[in-house]
């Protein structure tokens, strides 16, 4: 049973071996001469601005293809779209389905409340390479 389980964890450690993920969020604010800083984001109130950034780094030894990482944009938030990099991203309104910005309802463009995501299509990561992906959303309820 014990050489089971060591070679179910060698194969789990190989398959998701390939790719070092990482999310983290900051809380943007101004300080006193109008610069913005960044801080950790432990809390937030309505009307903050959040920074995502997702992390891709590729330690194995071969070209990674045809990545399509995404950032949900949590619920009670609203997507800052001008902030989205690189600036090829896609967003989505239903979770599943990505399109450029910005997404068109009867000819007008969805509320910003309304995106689930933002996405992007990587064509290929390098050995050694990594990426890094952000995105800011808007606590909803403040000015």
């Amino acid at each position: 049973m014990k050489r089971i389980i060591l070679l179910f964890v060698l194969i789990v450690s190989t398959v998701f071996g390939e790719v070092k993920t990482h999310l983290g969020s900051m809380k943007l604010i101004k300080d006193e001469s109008g610069s913005i800083q960044k801080v950790p984001a432990e809390n937030a109130s309505p009307g903050d601005i959040l920074e995502y950034t997702f992390s891709i780094d590729n330690q194995e030894e071969e070209i990674i293809k045809n990545l399509s990482p995404t950032i949900p944009v949590p619920t009670g938030t609203s997507l800052v779209p001008e902030t989205a990099t690189p600036d090829n991203y896609l967003v989505s309104i239903n979770g599943r389905d990505y399109y450029p910005y910005p997404i068109k309802v009867d000819g007008e463009p969805v509320e910003l409340s309304s995106y689930l995501g933002v996405g992007w299509n990587i064509d290929e990561l390098k050995p050694g390479e990594k990426l890094e992906l952000q995105m800011q959303v808007k606590l909803n309820g403040g000015e």
